[in-house]
């Protein structure tokens, strides 16, 4: 598989993305993008790499990716306030890196609340979102990571897959990367003003969960959580989970297949 090209993925940004995007950087090795990004004074920027010796993913979780298999991408951007909620945000993001894959060919991917991107039960990326208040704003950091060739993994205990497995042919990262730039910074700038709105439909679309029994692990104390068991009636307006009367804007959920 080809390496990540700066100038590449550059060219192929869209002209108001070149225009709004400070600058992109690109390394070999790095500990984690996303806290290399948020390190950083300017926005918006982003950050590729290719081996994370330290990625993280949700609920503390290590996200392994072997060196050049994937796309390990970080962005930022920054708000003066937030008159919005972080959740619904989350949600946008996730359902703009499905709208992405889809328009390469992976058709079936889906979503598991809030930001895990699945194909047919198996992981194919997720969505790390990250904020540090500094002064009198907010910097908000979305990780992506995502699988493009397959590797053996012995230390992932889930079911996965790669988007070339799904779509039965190689795929150019930069060309792939370039579009989950350009596409999650439009969504980063553009959210204040279209808010959650503008994804719900698609969000019911891709929304693996929707009518079914689903069992929501919801963190009480310091390592001590509550099962929730219910139907699943999609997102609100911030868009938080509704399982049976109630809501959730944190927490694990199970499908209950």
């Amino acid at each position: 598989m080809s390496k990540l090209n700066h100038a590449q993925i550059i060219s192929q940004l869209s002209k108001q993305s070149q225009q709004d995007l400070v600058y992109l950087k690109l390394v070999d090795t790095i500990e984690s993008t996303n806290t290399d990004v948020l390190n950083q004074a300017d926005y918006p920027i982003a950050c590729l790499a290719e081996y994370q010796t330290a990625g993280r993913g949700r609920l503390g979780r290590q996200w392994f990716s072997p060196h050049g298999s994937g796309i390990c991408l970080s962005v930022k951007h920054s708000y003066s306030k937030l008159n919005f909620s972080l959740t619904g945000l989350n949600i946008a993001l996730t359902v703009t890196i499905v709208r992405v894959l889809r328009a390469f060919g992976a058709i079936d991917v889906a979503i598991k609340w809030p930001n895990d991107i699945l194909w047919q039960a198996h992981k194919l990326a997720g969505l790390l979102l990250e904020t540090r208040y500094i002064s009198s704003r907010c910097d908000v950091v979305i990780g992506i990571g995502l699988n493009v060739k397959k590797t053996e993994i012995k230390s992932i205990d889930q079911a996965w897959i790669d988007l070339e497995s799904i779509l039965g042919h190689s795929i150019s990262r930069n060309s792939l990367a370039a579009a989950l730039i350009d596409q999650c910074l439009q969504t980063l700038i553009s959210y204040p003003e279209t808010g959650l709105a503008a994804y719900q439909q698609d969000w019911h679309r891709f929304d693996l969960s929707y009518g079914k029994m689903v069992t929501v692990k919801i963190p009480v104390a310091d390592g001590e959580y509550k099962l929730i068991t219910s139907k699943a009636n999609g997102i609100d307006e911030q868009g938080a989970l509704k399982v049976g009367k109630h809501k959730y804007v944190c927490g694990e959920v199970s499908l209950r297949l």
